[in-house]
């Protein structure tokens, strides 16, 4: 047994981008993580909070097109869409699975992630060991609009005269989307200050961990926001319109849920959603002390979960 830590760049969709890949055993099944976002790696919190999975499986994050390692000011905005992230997804997949031997892979998104990831397994379900879907977002427009009017309702209560000017004049979303970036930036300020996004952990130090990812140099951290700015501007709208619970009703793949109780972004459509899909195998987990970030917020609770149900229930590809 010994440590791996690969990092590459290679060529999805005519773009080089980057993925790092770290485990105890390169012949473990590979995990790959669909980062959140958009545009906000999360390596370095996934390294720090979910290290122990190294042990288990060979753990890859990718980051995607357009963002943290992979930004890259010429890509063409056009290029920008959930199908090109899905094509670059699956043309990694392809790739590791030649590069390390292997049949198939595990899937795990959290956040936006999530649902570029149960987009993908239910078009690749071929490549696909397993699907763990973390904080994982079913109606985007009516999530972002329950999110906007809690944040709204808890000013209110508390008399925040300044939060309830800002939301104000941001308005309601509509169809998932604000009028522009800034004003999900704003909702998301307040939304973390008064405690939606995480329950007990702090949100910032937790978000922190991705820009200080060892697999970034200085030029990286640098372009962070770039990416991200790049990366929210062209796929925020067409992420946030997105309404699975008419279009996924059946995967064919085990499935299992990470829900935070106190998330104030995607709330608890998961439930609802996880009782109606037909899947092979599916299993839903509420961590009582997590909000948005929850694998991040209980990570040996989330750690167990990926270890001792999900890896133990799938035969290894």
């Amino acid at each position: 047994m010994f440590y791996v830590k690969i990092m590459e760049k290679v060529t999805l969709g005519n773009v080089d981008q980057w993925y790092i890949a770290r485990g105890s055993n390169i012949e473990n099944p590979i995990l790959i993580f669909f980062h959140g976002g958009p545009g906000s790696p999360q390596t370095g919190a996934q390294h720090k909070y979910n290290k122990e999975l190294e042990k288990h499986f060979l753990v890859v994050n990718w980051d995607q097109r357009g963002c943290g390692k992979s930004y890259n000011k010429n890509i063409d905005s056009q290029t920008m869409n959930v199908q090109q992230l899905l094509s670059d997804a699956y043309e990694l997949v392809q790739y590791l699975l030649e590069r390390f031997n292997k049949k198939k892979v595990y899937i795990m998104g959290h956040s936006m992630g999530a649902l570029l990831g149960i987009l993908f397994v239910k078009k690749y379900p071929e490549v696909t060991i397993a699907y763990v879907g973390i904080n994982q977002p079913i109606n985007r427009p009516l999530e972002e609009e329950d999110s906007y009017r809690w944040t709204l309702d808890y000013a209110s209560k508390i008399n925040d005269k300044k939060a309830l000017e800002e939301l104000e004049k941001i308005g309601a979303p509509k169809n998932g989307s604000y009028k522009s970036i800034d004003g999900l930036v704003k909702q998301r300020t307040y939304l973390t200050k008064i405690g939606g996004v995480t329950y007990k952990k702090n949100a910032m130090f937790i978000n922190m961990h991705y820009l200080l990812s060892s697999h970034f140099n200085l030029r990286d951290r640098l372009n962070f926001f770039k990416g991200f700015s790049f990366t929210s501007q062209y796929l925020w709208e067409e992420l946030s319109s997105y309404n699975i619970t008419e279009s996924i009703v059946e995967l064919n793949v085990p499935v299992y849920f990470v829900m935070g109780r106190h998330d104030k972004i995607v709330h608890n459509l998961v439930e609802n959603f996880y009782q109606n899909v037909k899947a092979p195998r599916k299993s839903l987990i509420v961590l009582e002390k997590s909000g948005h970030l929850a694998c991040f917020e209980e990570p040996e609770v989330f750690n167990a979960f990926m270890i001792n149900k999900v890896l133990e229930e799938n035969e290894v590809a």
